[in-house]
């Protein structure tokens, strides 16, 4: 699946891993989905190794992108200030 839009980045609360971002998926059959990505970067001796954006597993089927950020939006809390996120 393909990242087609980037809906919000934002932190959670106690979570290992920060920033996070909430995005919109092409599926291969043409159909969207949603997912959360966390962002890691792996060091040794000061030195960057790998960083990017691991997925979480995606959520739903949608038949447009608009349907899917609505979708994304209603099930994940962007309150900051909650450690529930």
């Amino acid at each position: 699946m393909q990242v087609v839009k980037i809906i919000a980045t934002f932190e959670r609360g106690n979570a290992p891993h920060n920033p996070r971002r909430l995005v919109v998926l092409q599926r291969k059959d043409g159909y969207f989905s949603f997912a959360e990505e966390y962002y890691y970067r792996s060091e040794y001796e000061g030195e960057i190794v790998t960083e990017g954006w691991a997925r979480l597993p995606s959520e739903g089927i949608f038949e447009t992108i608009e349907i899917a950020v609505r979708g994304a939006l209603s099930s994940v809390r962007l309150d900051p200030s909650r450690d529930d996120n």
